[in-house]
């Protein structure tokens, strides 16, 4: 059996990993496998964070990063003899695909099945497109050779949230243009409010109902026009939009596209993951990716369930959520001050918080949080969660000690 997998990205690599050891696989991207789109940005936060000021270093960090990961994905995926074609892929029918590379030359795979997992492109209109110069997309961070003095932050959502922080933090005079009353992040409205007052109070001037419909770059700067006629400028703007699928640039016709709960579309044999079925999170496109392969080289396998997976963003403080919290359905709820953890003392960061919900019977409904390494404290409630346990029993759990994780625990005894 041949699988054909269409992108390097986390979706892509998961899906080949998951479908090694049962077929012939062969995996279709740019380049090496392993490269992300956020992975810079992520980057340049973390060292902005740890008080890093010198570009020339963090850029370095940031190649670095890439670089490591991909040798890594690249010689995992050697092991399990998956084959590396470099190029881009796009359907031909439902049971091959044309691969185009570098050079130009095109080559076709017969496959009993294909997975794409090609990612999204950016969702930007055409009057705010990048020019790599004053107008910049957010991986075009990296980039950046000169700290800019001032810029604009243009558009919302965690990428925004992450843009403000990055910028702030390494000294930059930020100004965020919010289409919106206020910025929403998308992930999670209870910690929306509190990192905007966070941003703030760092020096982030928040401008909302600013939507911008028109960015004019000039050889010393940038302006942007809102739709009620405000004018700002500033040395750089840089674009916080999300992304969407492309189905055309994948050979998928639109018609086609509809998924079932394995992400089979309606051509059989042909699977649809990740950002390019809808972008959401890494950890949701990878939870797709093996689910679809699984079922793609008939072994027993489930659907994907991405209800128990832990979203986030941020960093120095992070945000992470999961499931569902009171405004969404659950029957009750406590919030912990990050302070009620001897590790927040031990690292001499208090200010954040954890909020536990449940359900009727008892059990854990969600959470969200906002701490160092939020993630990591509600990643024992996403296991919690899948197990179906109860508050009570939670409670009997005791972590290491001092560490962040406790604080679910202490939640779960406060409860």
């Amino acid at each position: 059996m041949r699988i054909v997998i269409i992108g390097g990205g986390p979706a892509g690599i998961e899906a080949a990993r998951a479908a090694a050891p049962h077929a012939d696989v062969t995996l279709v991207g740019d380049g090496l496998p392993g490269a992300w789109s956020p992975l810079a940005g992520r980057t340049w936060l973390a060292a902005a964070v740890a008080g890093e000021r010198d570009l020339e270093a963090i850029s370095a960090r940031a190649t670095r990063a890439l670089e490591g990961w991909q040798a890594r994905c690249a010689a995992d995926l050697a092991a399990l003899d998956v084959d590396l074609l470099p190029g881009r892929g796009r359907l031909d029918g439902s049971s091959a695909v044309l691969v185009e590379a570098a050079d130009g030359s095109r080559s076709r795979l017969d496959a009993d099945a294909v997975i794409i997992a090609a990612g999204a492109t950016l969702a930007l209109p055409s009057s705010l497109a990048p020019d790599g110069e004053r107008v910049l997309a957010a991986e075009d961070l990296a980039g950046l050779r000169t700290l800019p003095a001032r810029a604009l932050v243009v558009g919302d959502g965690p990428i925004g949230f992450e843009l403000c922080h990055t910028l702030s933090l390494l000294g930059t005079a930020v100004t965020w243009l919010v289409p919106e009353e206020s910025p929403r992040s998308g992930v999670a409205s209870e910690v929306d409010g509190y990192l905007t007052r966070l941003l703030e109070r760092q020096g982030v001037r928040v401008s909302s109902n600013s939507r911008v419909t028109r960015l004019a770059a000039r050889l010393d700067g940038v302006t942007a026009v809102t739709a009620n006629g405000d004018r700002h400028g500033a040395d750089v703007a840089l674009l916080a939009f999300g992304r969407r699928p492309d189905l055309d640039a994948v050979g998928l016709p639109a018609d086609k596209a509809a998924v079932d709960v394995y992400g089979q579309t309606k051509l059989h044999g042909v699977y649809l993951v990740g950002d390019a079925l809808a972008p959401v999170a890494a950890s949701v496109a990878q939870a797709q990716a093996r689910a679809a392969a699984l079922h793609a080289v008939r072994r027993s396998s489930e659907p994907a369930d991405v209800h128990d997976i832990v979203l986030a963003f941020m960093e120095g403080p992070q945000a992470a959520k999961i499931g569902r919290l009171t405004t969404e359905g659950a029957a009750g709820s406590v919030t912990v001050s990050l302070a009620d953890s001897l590790a927040a003392h031990v690292m001499d960061a208090t200010d954040g918080f954890l909020t536990l919900a449940w359900d009727h019977g008892g059990r854990v409904a969600g959470a969200v949080a906002v701490a160092p390494r939020a993630a990591e404290i509600l990643a024992p409630l996403a296991v919690a969660r899948r197990a179906g346990l109860r508050i009570d029993e939670l409670c009997a759990i005791f972590g290491p000690h001092p560490s962040v994780s406790e604080l679910a625990l202490i939640a779960a005894r406060r409860a």
